[in-house]
């Protein structure tokens, strides 16, 4: 149901990123929008659609002349609880609030975890993710 059957090189990574995301305790909802998968915080914000929290998606590339080369795993600001939003601010690997600027931004709509492959790094940053997300979930 929330396969994203591109098969992009980071493919894996994005599944990771959703499997991850489904550890966490959220609700991923394939968005009828090329490459994006919505995250809802639970069954009921899911199932009327209302509440995103957040998305995990495709980035660097629309066309199919070139793939995607990013994963982008972002959380709507506005759609977090005071406590949750703090520690997820806390992480600063792989953060990339914003196109131009600075990595981190707490005035941007979104706290976003920009991915470019699947590797020790990563997954600790995503574990890291992971864990601060099944405090609240």
């Amino acid at each position: 149901m929330y396969d994203i059957t591109n098969e992009f090189k980071i493919t894996p990574l994005f599944q990771y990123i959703r499997d991850k995301s489904k550890e966490a305790g959220l609700y991923p909802n394939y968005a009828n929008r090329k490459q994006v998968i919505e995250l809802f915080i639970n069954h009921e914000h899911l199932e009327d659609r209302s509440i995103r929290v957040g998305i995990i998606q495709y980035e660097g590339s629309n066309t199919p002349q070139k793939e995607p080369n990013l994963v982008n795993w972002r959380f709507e600001r506005q759609a977090l609880s005071k406590e949750l939003l703090k520690e997820l601010e806390s992480i600063t690997s792989f953060r990339k609030d914003t196109t131009l600027g600075p990595q981190t931004n707490p005035k941007t709509q979104s706290i976003s975890f920009k991915f470019e492959e699947l590797n020790e790094s990563t997954m600790a940053t995503i574990q890291q993710i992971v864990d601060v997300l099944l405090k609240y979930t």
